[in-house]
């Protein structure tokens, strides 16, 4: 199982190359940069990592075709692709805050990612090409460049009709804080998908977003743990029913206001949920604790590989250098 790091955007492009050398140096295989509505340009940000490293990875998490036209998504993501010669990664997906954010009409969401995915390969392989979508359309366009080696699409996709809709069309798919319990048949409806397009699965990538909050300071852990929850699947009560029972569910669907405060106050204080249900959704949900707790928890990243997940994308937030330094000296060897 190959191991990749995801992190926030609120690094300076100087900093993103900082990181990327140290990622680098750790054998990290992929540094993924998450992207906001309010966040700086990933593409133009990624440059100097590019430009600084020679090896590891780097990658885009999540552009939607709501925000860029796909078109525009391929000339920029092949743009940085030329300066990496051959390391870059992009996923595109359907969910997040865009459409929210920006009030958008996502009522064909499936079709939306697939299309942009299929336009967006194509432009990726330096011919010429037309493509007639029901939501997208390009004619004889090509990119007035041609790259050895195209950079890797992934599809943001979690439930069974985006994986089903999508999935073939990408060289990956990227799940997001899928749970132990939901993996296997999450997996599994992937394989489906893609044998069904008489796709190989043996190459094709399966990742998932795994929160990582560990600190020498359990308390510290403990509190931007609670701090990011918001984000865990977004508290879809999908994911929760999973590990929760139905009167939890319903004290966290119920007190969804105060994740999100805590969210935005940035202090991990829940109000009105019991602590026991605050732990389950930890527990659940993110690998959270001290550099001590490292080794009794490698046997949950280990089940993602055995359900079929050959790429870990650990979710990163504060002091993603020290993070990034643990994984590699405790992580990377066992998990490998």
């Amino acid at each position: 199982m190959r191991v990749d790091v995801l992190l926030e955007p609120d690094q300076t492009p100087a900093q993103l190359a900082d990181l990327a050398r140290l990622c680098e140096q750790q054998g990290i295989q992929r540094m993924w940069l998450q992207t906001y509505v309010n966040s700086r340009d990933p593409f133009l940000s990624l440059v100097p990592a590019m430009q600084a490293t020679s090896r590891v990875g780097l990658g885009i998490c999540v552009i939607s075709p709501w925000e860029m036209h796909p078109v525009r998504i391929a000339a920029a993501l092949m743009t940085l692709q030329e300066y990496g010669k051959g390391r870059l990664g992009l996923v595109i997906g359907g969910g997040g805050e865009w459409p929210v954010r920006l009030a958008l009409d996502t009522s064909r969401r499936v079709r939306a990612v697939r299309e942009a995915v299929e336009l967006v390969r194509s432009a990726a392989a330096g011919k010429a090409f037309s493509y007639q979508g029901e939501l997208y359309k390009v004619y004889g366009y090509k990119m007035p460049f041609k790259l050895d080696t195209p950079p890797l699409v992934y599809v943001g996709a979690n439930r069974p009709q985006m994986i089903r809709g999508t999935v073939a069309a990408a060289d990956g798919v990227m799940y997001s804080d899928m749970p132990h319990a939901r993996i296997r048949e999450t997996v599994q409806i992937t394989r489906d998908a893609v044998a069904a397009k008489d796709r190989a699965i043996a190459d094709y990538r399966i990742s998932n977003i795994w929160a990582w909050h560990v600190k020498a300071d359990r308390e510290t852990a403990l509190r931007e743990a609670r701090r990011e929850l918001l984000l865990r699947g977004l508290l879809d009560p999908w994911y929760l029913e999973s590990f929760l029972t139905p009167e939890e569910c319903a004290v966290v669907i119920d007190n969804k206001k105060a994740f999100f405060k805590a969210y935005r106050e940035r202090t991990g204080v829940i109000e009105g949920v019991p602590e026991a249900v605050v732990q389950k959704c930890l527990d659940h949900f993110t690998i959270t604790g001290t550099v001590d707790d490292i080794d009794r928890r490698i046997p949950e990243l280990l089940a993602f590989r055995d359900a079929g997940v050959n790429e870990l994308c650990v979710r990163l937030h504060d002091d993603p250098a020290e993070a990034i330094r643990l994984i590699g000296e405790r992580v990377l060897p066992k998990v490998a």
